[in-house]
């Protein structure tokens, strides 16, 4: 038995209510908290709007936002102006945006900002305090959910591009209240394993309020204590936690944390044919640098046959020889001269000579000579040389006086 009553379609309702709610709620201001921020590359921005009680998913177009001046991000407590729009085919509505100012920021967001202050000013942001990644790991441990996508997603890659790696996991909460411990905990057994070479602790991406694990201070300070390399992989790439800061290496996401960890065999292959190329270059260097010292000693004396050496030297001696006697019969030639000139002026100077040019030499009887008329008395004896003959004679007078 079929009764009579009026009805309509689901499409009639949702049109009536779209008009009613589009009709009453045209241009409203409304205040909540963001969270789930995008900014996608078309320049529109995706996320929702809550409170305590209720989110609302919310659209602001590239035309609306190119005239905010702040940057959005999730936690951050706004007031929007818009309109409700419904969209039909699903029966949801959303708030279209036209305007955003910036109310204060939400609780999440300052307490964020205020771990962030404090570890800064310990220093455990620093760069000093981040461990070198291990170049060729062969142990990689894992902090994540077994069921979640990004473990998934990182053995893969893991496998794919390094079959050799050992992996190990530690399945641990990565939302919700017990997650932080648990993390903790997770750390530190896998740093305890023996060889475990580097720690990659994430997970796949969500809001701030599920990500807000990885925001919590005992994580951050695990972290820092902890002896292996951890390589920060939470979320996307868009999302910044506490947990990336203070990890030796921040990567954008979980995959690509695991291609950093993971030198693909090609990778290895490349490498080692560089290093190769690389030792032949510095071997080939090194030869040549032997081979042009042993050419420049087989141009010395040292490495000839002993006859040419000997040559050689002759060629020295005998140089050095015609040399020496130049000198000598300069030497000689010069002495010479000079010796016969002495020779001259002595013979000018001898008495034989003086005699054979007509003079002569008169000595008393004692065999002295007279050097002046006035040492000889009237009738005294003298003998005068003349040339080679010598006569005897008396003085009878003097012929003239010096005065």
């Amino acid at each position: 038995m079929s009764l009579n009553r009026p009805t309509i379609s689901v499409s009639e309702l949702t049109s009536k209510l779209k008009d009613l709610i589009e009709s009453n709620f045209s241009n409203i201001w409304i205040q909540g908290e963001i969270s789930n921020f995008k900014h996608h590359s078309s320049g529109h921005m995706y996320f929702t709007l809550k409170d305590q009680g209720a989110e609302l998913r919310c659209v602001m177009f590239r035309g609306f936002n190119q005239g905010i001046h702040f940057k959005p991000e999730d936690g951050m407590d706004v007031i929007l102006q818009g309109k409700i729009t419904v969209y039909e085919p699903r029966g949801q509505y959303q708030l279209m945006v036209q305007n955003m100012e910036p109310a204060g920021i939400g609780t999440l967001f300052l307490a964020f900002e205020a771990l962030k202050k404090q570890l800064q000013s310990e220093g455990l942001f620093d760069n000093s305090l981040k461990k070198q990644l291990p170049q060729y790991p062969k142990k990689v441990g894992i902090v994540t959910s077994e069921t979640g996508a990004a473990y998934k997603d990182m053995v893969q890659v893991l496998n794919r591009r390094a079959p050799y790696l050992d992996i190990v996991l530690r399945p641990t909460l990565v939302q919700g209240i017990n997650a932080a411990n648990d993390i903790v905990k997770a750390i530190k057994e896998l740093s305890s394993i023996e060889n475990i070479d580097v720690l990659i602790v994430g997970r796949g991406g969500g809001s701030l309020e599920d990500l807000w694990a990885f925001n919590e201070e005992e994580v951050a300070r695990a972290i820092v204590a902890c002896k292996v390399p951890i390589i920060s992989a939470v979320g996307h790439e868009t999302d910044v936690t506490i947990s990336d800061m203070v990890a030796d290496l921040r990567a954008p996401t979980p995959s690509a944390a695991a291609e950093i960890v993971a030198l693909s065999v090609n990778d290895l292959k490349q490498k080692i044919n560089e290093q190769t190329n690389i030792l032949i270059k510095q071997f080939q260097f090194k030869l040549n640098k032997i081979w042009q010292t042993f050419d420049h000693l087989s141009e010395r004396h040292i490495v000839q046959k002993p006859q040419n050496i000997i040559e050689r030297q002759k060629e020295k001696l005998n140089t050095i020889y015609n040399g020496l006697m130049l000198k000598m019969n300069h030497l000689l030639a010069i002495s010479k001269t000079k010796s016969i000139a002495i020779n001259k002026e002595l013979n000018i100077l001898n008495p034989s000579d003086i005699l054979k040019r007509g003079y002569s030499i008169i000595y008393d009887t004692n065999g002295a000579i007279i050097r002046k008329g006035s040492d000889l008395k009237k009738n005294d004896l003298f003998e005068a040389q003349i040339g080679q003959d010598r006569i005897e004679a008396i003085k009878k007078r003097d012929i003239f006086k010096d005065n």
